[in-house]
Protein backbone atom coordinates (compact mmCIF):
# COMPACT_ATOMS: atom_id res chain seq x y z
CA UNK A 1 0.00 0.00 0.00
CA UNK A 2 1.26 3.58 -0.77
CA UNK A 3 2.13 5.16 2.29
CA UNK A 4 0.66 8.42 2.90
CA UNK A 5 -0.10 11.43 5.18
CA UNK A 6 -3.59 10.76 6.39
CA UNK A 7 -5.50 14.22 6.56
CA UNK A 8 -8.02 12.93 9.60
CA UNK A 9 -6.75 11.36 13.13
CA UNK A 10 -9.49 10.02 15.50
CA UNK A 11 -8.19 9.52 18.59
CA UNK A 12 -9.95 6.64 20.92
CA UNK A 13 -8.45 6.87 24.15
CA UNK A 14 -6.06 10.33 25.56
CA UNK A 15 -3.19 10.95 23.38
CA UNK A 16 -1.15 11.32 26.55
CA UNK A 17 -2.26 8.17 28.23
CA UNK A 18 -1.00 4.80 26.97
CA UNK A 19 -2.34 2.17 24.90
CA UNK A 20 -2.91 4.91 22.53
CA UNK A 21 -5.20 3.77 19.51
CA UNK A 22 -5.81 5.69 16.31
CA UNK A 23 -8.00 5.69 13.23
CA UNK A 24 -6.30 7.75 10.36
CA UNK A 25 -8.32 8.38 7.50
CA UNK A 26 -8.64 11.39 4.23
CA UNK A 27 -11.07 13.64 4.37
CA UNK A 28 -13.90 12.99 1.63
CA UNK A 29 -16.08 15.89 0.96
CA UNK A 30 -12.88 17.84 -0.25
CA UNK A 31 -11.83 15.24 -2.71
CA UNK A 32 -15.44 14.51 -4.06
CA UNK A 33 -15.49 17.79 -7.08
CA UNK A 34 -12.23 16.10 -8.01
CA UNK A 35 -13.45 12.79 -8.41
CA UNK A 36 -16.53 13.72 -10.16
CA UNK A 37 -14.24 15.95 -12.60
CA UNK A 38 -12.03 13.31 -13.57
CA UNK A 39 -14.59 10.61 -13.87
CA UNK A 40 -16.44 12.88 -16.31
CA UNK A 41 -13.25 13.08 -18.15
CA UNK A 42 -12.24 9.45 -18.38
CA UNK A 43 -15.73 8.88 -19.44
CA UNK A 44 -15.63 11.63 -22.40
CA UNK A 45 -12.01 10.67 -23.69
CA UNK A 46 -10.01 8.27 -21.98
CA UNK A 47 -13.69 5.50 -22.62
CA UNK A 48 -14.09 6.07 -26.42
CA UNK A 49 -10.38 5.41 -26.90
CA UNK A 50 -9.92 2.73 -24.95
CA UNK A 51 -13.53 1.01 -26.84
CA UNK A 52 -11.06 2.18 -30.15
CA UNK A 53 -8.39 0.07 -29.02
CA UNK A 54 -10.36 -2.89 -28.54
CA UNK A 55 -11.98 -2.73 -31.65
CA UNK A 56 -8.66 -1.94 -33.65
CA UNK A 57 -6.79 -5.41 -31.76
CA UNK A 58 -10.51 -7.29 -33.05
CA UNK A 59 -11.13 -6.17 -36.93
CA UNK A 60 -8.42 -6.98 -39.05
CA UNK A 61 -9.17 -4.35 -41.73
CA UNK A 62 -8.22 -1.80 -38.72
CA UNK A 63 -4.71 -3.98 -38.07
CA UNK A 64 -4.39 -4.16 -41.33
CA UNK A 65 -4.27 -0.56 -41.62
CA UNK A 66 -2.29 0.02 -38.74
CA UNK A 67 0.77 -1.82 -39.84
CA UNK A 68 0.53 -0.05 -42.64
CA UNK A 69 0.47 3.15 -41.42
CA UNK A 70 2.89 1.98 -38.10
CA UNK A 71 3.47 5.69 -36.94
CA UNK A 72 -0.26 6.10 -37.17
CA UNK A 73 -0.46 3.26 -34.52
CA UNK A 74 2.37 4.89 -32.32
CA UNK A 75 0.77 8.61 -32.25
CA UNK A 76 -2.28 6.48 -31.09
CA UNK A 77 -0.78 4.70 -28.49
CA UNK A 78 0.75 7.47 -26.81
CA UNK A 79 -1.93 9.85 -26.76
CA UNK A 80 -3.78 6.57 -25.14
CA UNK A 81 -0.68 6.67 -22.61
CA UNK A 82 -0.80 10.46 -21.96
CA UNK A 83 -4.65 10.40 -21.22
CA UNK A 84 -4.22 7.79 -19.18
CA UNK A 85 -1.51 9.45 -17.28
CA UNK A 86 -3.31 12.66 -16.47
CA UNK A 87 -6.37 11.53 -15.69
CA UNK A 88 -7.00 7.84 -15.05
CA UNK A 89 -4.10 7.63 -12.44
CA UNK A 90 -4.71 11.02 -10.43
CA UNK A 91 -8.51 9.18 -10.40
CA UNK A 92 -6.72 6.18 -9.00
CA UNK A 93 -4.92 7.87 -6.33
CA UNK A 94 -8.07 10.01 -5.16
CA UNK A 95 -9.93 6.32 -5.26
CA UNK A 96 -7.22 4.81 -2.97
CA UNK A 97 -7.49 7.67 -0.60
CA UNK A 98 -11.03 7.76 -0.30
CA UNK A 99 -11.24 4.09 0.59
CA UNK A 100 -7.86 3.89 2.97
CA UNK A 101 -7.65 4.08 6.47
CA UNK A 102 -5.06 3.07 8.73
CA UNK A 103 -5.25 1.41 12.98
CA UNK A 104 -2.47 2.09 15.19
CA UNK A 105 -2.37 0.23 18.38
CA UNK A 106 0.47 1.52 20.58
CA UNK A 107 1.05 -0.43 24.02
CA UNK A 108 3.27 -2.36 25.97
CA UNK A 109 6.28 -1.11 24.02
CA UNK A 110 4.71 -2.14 20.48
CA UNK A 111 2.96 -0.66 17.75
CA UNK A 112 0.46 -2.47 15.62
CA UNK A 113 -0.82 -1.53 12.52
CA UNK A 114 -3.61 -2.59 10.09
CA UNK A 115 -3.34 -0.72 6.53
CA UNK A 116 -6.52 -1.28 4.97
CA UNK A 117 -8.09 -0.34 1.46
CA UNK A 118 -11.07 -1.80 -0.74
CA UNK A 119 -8.81 -4.58 -1.91
CA UNK A 120 -6.55 -5.29 0.75
CA UNK A 121 -5.57 -5.72 4.59
CA UNK A 122 -2.40 -5.60 5.60
CA UNK A 123 -1.03 -5.93 9.30
CA UNK A 124 2.67 -5.13 10.72
CA UNK A 125 4.24 -4.50 13.71
CA UNK A 126 7.24 -3.11 15.38
CA UNK A 127 8.89 -2.75 18.52
CA UNK A 128 8.86 0.68 20.26
CA UNK A 129 12.81 0.68 20.73
CA UNK A 130 12.66 0.95 16.49
CA UNK A 131 11.89 4.52 16.55
CA UNK A 132 14.31 7.39 16.57
CA UNK A 133 11.87 10.05 18.25
CA UNK A 134 9.03 12.28 17.92
CA UNK A 135 9.13 15.28 15.26
CA UNK A 136 6.96 17.86 15.17
CA UNK A 137 6.22 18.22 10.80
CA UNK A 138 4.62 21.11 9.24
CA UNK A 139 2.07 20.25 6.04
CA UNK A 140 0.13 22.09 3.48
CA UNK A 141 -2.65 21.16 2.15
CA UNK A 142 -5.35 22.52 -0.06
CA UNK A 143 -7.38 22.24 3.61
CA UNK A 144 -4.42 24.92 4.60
CA UNK A 145 -1.49 24.89 6.97
CA UNK A 146 -1.01 22.38 9.94
CA UNK A 147 0.85 20.82 12.28
CA UNK A 148 1.73 16.83 12.81
CA UNK A 149 3.59 15.00 15.71
CA UNK A 150 4.94 12.02 13.92
CA UNK A 151 6.66 8.81 15.70
CA UNK A 152 9.93 8.40 13.02
CA UNK A 153 11.11 5.60 11.65
CA UNK A 154 14.20 5.18 9.57
CA UNK A 155 11.94 4.06 7.19
CA UNK A 156 9.54 6.43 6.14
CA UNK A 157 6.63 4.06 5.62
CA UNK A 158 6.55 2.85 9.31
CA UNK A 159 6.45 6.54 10.28
CA UNK A 160 3.33 7.14 12.24
CA UNK A 161 1.12 10.48 12.54
CA UNK A 162 -0.08 10.50 16.58
CA UNK A 163 -1.64 13.52 16.57
CA UNK A 164 -2.60 16.75 14.47
CA UNK A 165 -3.30 20.90 15.02
CA UNK A 166 -2.86 24.01 13.88
CA UNK A 167 -0.22 24.21 16.29
CA UNK A 168 1.62 21.69 18.73
CA UNK A 169 3.34 23.38 21.35
CA UNK A 170 6.62 22.24 22.92
CA UNK A 171 4.55 20.63 26.34
CA UNK A 172 2.22 18.56 24.08
CA UNK A 173 5.76 17.15 22.15
CA UNK A 174 7.71 16.67 25.23
CA UNK A 175 4.21 14.47 26.78
CA UNK A 176 4.55 12.77 24.05
CA UNK A 177 8.13 11.78 24.04
CA UNK A 178 8.17 11.25 27.72
CA UNK A 179 4.68 8.57 27.60
CA UNK A 180 7.02 6.97 24.74
CA UNK A 181 9.82 7.65 26.07
CA UNK A 182 11.52 8.60 23.13
CA UNK A 183 13.82 11.74 22.58
CA UNK A 184 12.87 14.52 19.59
CA UNK A 185 14.15 13.86 16.08
CA UNK A 186 14.66 16.52 13.78
CA UNK A 187 11.35 16.69 11.54
CA UNK A 188 13.21 16.24 8.03
CA UNK A 189 13.83 12.88 9.67
CA UNK A 190 10.18 12.24 8.85
CA UNK A 191 11.04 11.56 5.24
CA UNK A 192 14.46 10.21 4.85
CA UNK A 193 14.87 6.83 4.17
CA UNK A 194 17.29 4.49 5.20
CA UNK A 195 17.40 1.36 2.99
CA UNK A 196 20.78 -0.22 5.14
CA UNK A 197 18.09 0.11 8.75
CA UNK A 198 14.99 -0.76 6.36
CA UNK A 199 16.52 -4.21 5.29
CA UNK A 200 17.30 -4.59 8.83
CA UNK A 201 13.57 -3.81 10.45
CA UNK A 202 11.96 -6.88 12.39
CA UNK A 203 8.32 -5.44 11.36
CA UNK A 204 6.39 -8.55 10.86
CA UNK A 205 3.75 -8.79 7.96
CA UNK A 206 0.45 -10.74 8.01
Amino acid sequence: MRRQGFEVIEVSSGPFRLPITLRQTNAKLTRIPGLVLLGILAALIVLPQLVFAAYAVASPDVRQAMVAHPVVAIELALALVFWVGLIVWPLRNILLALLSDRIVDIRDGEVKVVDRTAFSKTFWRMPLRAYEGVAVHLRSSLSGVRQEAVLVHPDRNRSIILMTGEHIGAQELEELRNLLSLPCAPAERRFSIHDQASRRENAVAA
